[in-house]
């Protein structure tokens, strides 16, 4: 079982990472696009049509990261009782 910890832990702290990293892609994509150039690199938070794309996964990574963790402690307690 902790195994499975560890990997779900692993997994959702990577789908979040990646979720992030291509959020930051497209923004600086979006900066490269702009014909009159790109003045400063921002994430554009505001941007709801892209976020709508990357909210969900990125929750998503969350709740199988924070199993994982659960998965984590609750094995340890077990093992502490015995």
């Amino acid at each position: 079982m902790r195994i499975l910890g560890y990997v779900l832990a692993g997994a959702g702290l990577l789908v979040c990472a990646v979720t992030f990293g291509l959020w930051v892609w497209l923004n600086s994509f979006a900066c490269g696009m702009i014909p009159t150039g790109c003045k400063g690199f921002r994430l554009r938070w505001e941007d709801s049509e892209a976020l709508a794309y990357f909210i969900p996964p990125f929750i998503l990574g969350c709740v199988i990261a924070v199993a994982g963790a659960a998965t984590i402690a609750v094995n340890r307690k077990r093992a502490r009782k015995t």
